[in-house]
């Protein structure tokens, strides 16, 4: 990332000093910073879901999870909802994570535990959104 900030900074640098450089390197340092924020603005859109169970509409989000970078796979723990007594059975669950360069794989190892393993880079967090589906009471 430092590298494609340098490069926008060398072209906003570079605008007014045009003299000193060629137009050729100008055009290329304008690409440099065009690719930049086209990655910048791609994020975290490689994405592997797993669901296990039935979905229901009574659902619980939880607050998605940053992952720390640097470690190619996680084994989570699924916490139970806080409100779990008030919404019946748990029937179902829900499990997406998104990467920046490769979709990482992920699976239940049983009711409480999703496995990721991340198949890129590991130099950015990866996103792990997690959804519980319960029974309809009454």
């Amino acid at each position: 990332m430092c590298m494609y900030i340098s490069a926008c900074v060398v072209c906003g640098y570079t605008r007014g000093t045009r003299d000193i450089m060629t137009s050729r390197l100008h055009l290329l340092l304008a690409a440099a910073c065009a690719l930049a924020l086209i990655q910048l603005a791609s994020g975290q859109d490689k994405c592997d879901e797993k669901t296990m169970g039935m979905k229901s509409r009574q659902a619980y989000n939880f607050p998605p999870l940053d992952l720390e970078p640097g470690q190619a796979e996680w084994k989570i723990h699924i916490p139970s909802p806080p409100f779990t007594d008030e919404c019946g059975a748990i029937i179902g669950q829900r499990a997406l994570v998104c990467d920046y360069d490769k979709a990482p794989v992920i699976f239940f190892e049983d009711a409480s535990t999703l496995m990721i393993q991340r198949k890129g880079e590991l130099h950015q967090s990866v996103k792990l959104y997690f959804t519980t589906y319960f029974a309809k009471l009454g």
